[in-house]
Formats: C-alpha cells, sequence, structure tokens
C-alpha cells in the first residue's frame, strides 16, 4: 500500500470521515484572475524567469505575478489608497 493509500485510508477512517469532528480545516479564498496582461520579455530574461520559477516550484507567469503584486504592496501610491 503507498503512502498516499495509507493517507487516504487514515483520514476515511473505516468510513467515518463524513462524521461531525472538533476538527478545524482552513480554506482560503481568492479573487479570481480574469484579466491578462501581456508582457515582452528578451528570450534570455524569459529563460532567466523560467529557471527563478522551477527552483522556486511555480510557474513562471506565477512567479511574474509574485514580484509584481510584491513590488505594488510596497509602493506609496497603493499604501496612500491612490
Amino acid at each position: 500500500m503507498s503512502e498516499q493509500e495509507r493517507e487516504i485510508q487514515r483520514i476515511d477512517d473505516g468510513g467515518n470521515a463524513w462524521e461531525d469532528t472538533e476538527e478545524v480545516v482552513e480554506v482560503e479564498f481568492r479573487r479570481p484572475l480574469n484579466v491578462v496582461v501581456p508582457v515582452r520579455l528578451a528570450a534570455d530574461t524569459w529563460e532567466d524567469l523560467r529557471r527563478e520559477a522551477k527552483e522556486v516550484g511555480v510557474g513562471p507567469s506565477t512567479l511574474a505575478r509574485m514580484w509584481l503584486l510584491e513590488r505594488l504592496n510596497k509602493s506609496p501610491a497603493r499604501r496612500r489608497g491612490g
């Protein structure tokens, strides 16, 4: 039996997985990403981004979005609400 199968069996606990429990499960809700921003990059820059994203364990678009949001969150205009 694989580790994943053992974990499923542990969680299922013989069919009692859906009974009431005191266990707290946190769920994260995110706003939908519904705007696409095309960005032109030189091929070598794109490769650098892909490599960095792979090291972090995310896709290049996700990493670029993370960096963009980080920068915007540090922006004085954002802190002023403008």
